[in-house]
């Protein structure tokens, strides 16, 4: 126990007074010694009950586990995590997002992990859920490779080295080689970092048994906001020649390219809409297929189909609201 590293477990948030608590006692009841991580929250000067609830458990715990509360005044996450890690004690730090739940042995596993792989970072398996009242379609909609992709900690059911790493572990020194998180992305900031670390030639490792559970949005309106919000920024990447996007990011993209493509060579010859009808019938059938994967109600296998299908389209439109940041 004495030879176990020092972490910084970090949440960034801004206005999420209902979820905060749950994340926070979440990492407080860790099986990871007391006397060996802090939690460091950074708020985006929040205007709900938020930072009274974080002060709340600073006080009720802090006489056992070091917890402090730091200011973000950009609000955005990419400012949040730097100045967390900028801050952190730990020869590591671990972060997870104020809309998730840390398992008990979250600290403990990653940082077994860690200790015994050649990696700079190392993450775990990701499952989706709603808090009570939310719309569960939605989780189940972001829980399925078909809504959001293949990524290992996702869909992987083994240890391997992977491409990135969700809630990861990182060694703090990686941060002070190759830099920080750029502070000019409002989102994926996280896919552009780990894009310039293994272009370093560094390793990102994935272990399913560490676990996070994140909560999605809990309503349709919401994740169609956070699908756009995503390829939006997914744009600027794309314009940026980082090389940080990988094919799964694409696809939304090339999809809704394809439906407006079809439907405008229509107009000079009616085959093209044929194959747009083939093309959102398949799309509608993979859906089906996929959502039985997710559940047996006949009401909920029916209505996911056109939820992926919306996700996806807000997902692709808004990379063309990407073409126009700078």
């Amino acid at each position: 126990m004495a030879n176990l590293p020092f972490v910084s477990a970090i949440i960034v948030t801004r206005n999420e007074e209902s979820y905060i608590k749950e994340a926070m006692v979440s990492l407080i009841q860790q099986s990871y010694p007391q006397d060996k991580y802090e939690i460091v929250i950074v708020d985006g000067m929040s205007t709900d009950k938020t930072r009274s609830i974080v002060l709340e458990l600073q006080q009720e715990y802090q006489e056992k586990l070091p917890i402090r509360l730091l200011d973000n005044e950009k609000h955005i996450l990419a400012s949040g995590w730097n100045i967390g890690i900028k801050a952190a004690s730990g020869e590591y730090v671990v972060r997870i997002d104020a809309h998730a739940k840390a398992a008990p042995d979250f600290i403990e596993k990653s940082v077994e992990t860690m200790l015994s792989h050649d990696a700079v970072c190392v993450g775990g398996k990701l499952e989706s859920a709603q808090l009570s009242g939310g719309n569960e379609l939605v989780a189940k909609v972001l829980s399925s490779p078909f809504g959001v992709g293949n990524s290992s900690f996702r869909v992987a059911e083994e240890g391997c080295y992977a491409d990135t790493a969700v809630y990861g572990l990182y060694k703090k020194d990686v941060f002070n080689e190759m830099g920080f998180f750029d502070e000019t992305m409002v989102r994926n900031q996280d896919i552009e970092l780990h894009s310039r670390i293994r272009k370093a030639g560094y390793k990102f490792y994935f272990n399913p048994d560490i676990h996070c559970t994140y909560f999605t949005r809990n309503t349709v309106k919401k994740m169609l906001k956070q699908g756009y919000g995503n390829g939006k920024w997914n744009m600027v990447l794309l314009k940026r020649g980082t090389g940080a996007l990988s094919l799964r990011h694409l696809i939304p993209f090339v999809f809704v390219l394809s439906v407006i493509g079809l439907g405008a060579l229509g107009f000079v010859w009616s085959g093209f809409w044929w194959l747009l009808l083939a093309e959102i019938c398949l799309h509608l059938a993979l859906g089906l297929f996929f959502a039985t994967k997710k559940t047996s109600k006949i009401g909920q296998i029916v209505t996911m189909p056109f939820l992926f299908m919306a996700l996806h389209i807000a997902y692709g439109c808004g990379y063309f609201a990407g073409l126009f940041v700078k």
